[in-house]
């Protein structure tokens, strides 16, 4: 199951966080959405996701960890560890 979507400021990506341990955004710009880039960083259930801009977002996890992605990147730009129970939310200050 997903847990959790977001659109994406503009609204051409929306973003998911599953129980696959995947977050995925979705290029919804034209008649037929498809995946831009799936992301697996996360070793258990993606729980919730936020964009800090139209590129950048935040995920959290069972998995104790926060990991904010771009689309474009094949690595984290940021991770953090050392939580000690599972993050259930995540949310950019404005």
């Amino acid at each position: 199951p997903i847990f959790s979507l977001k659109w994406n400021k503009t609204g051409n990506y929306l973003l998911s966080g599953s129980y696959d341990k995947s977050t995925i955004v979705w290029d919804v710009s034209g008649d037929v959405g498809f995946v831009k880039q799936q992301f697996n960083f996360h070793e258990a259930p993606a729980l919730d996701v936020d964009w800090k801009d139209d590129v950048t977002f935040a995920s959290c996890s069972t998995d104790m960890a926060v990991h904010v992605c771009q689309v474009g990147s094949d690595r984290p730009l940021r991770s953090y560890a050392g939580h000690a129970d599972e993050v259930n939310a995540v949310k950019w200050d404005p």
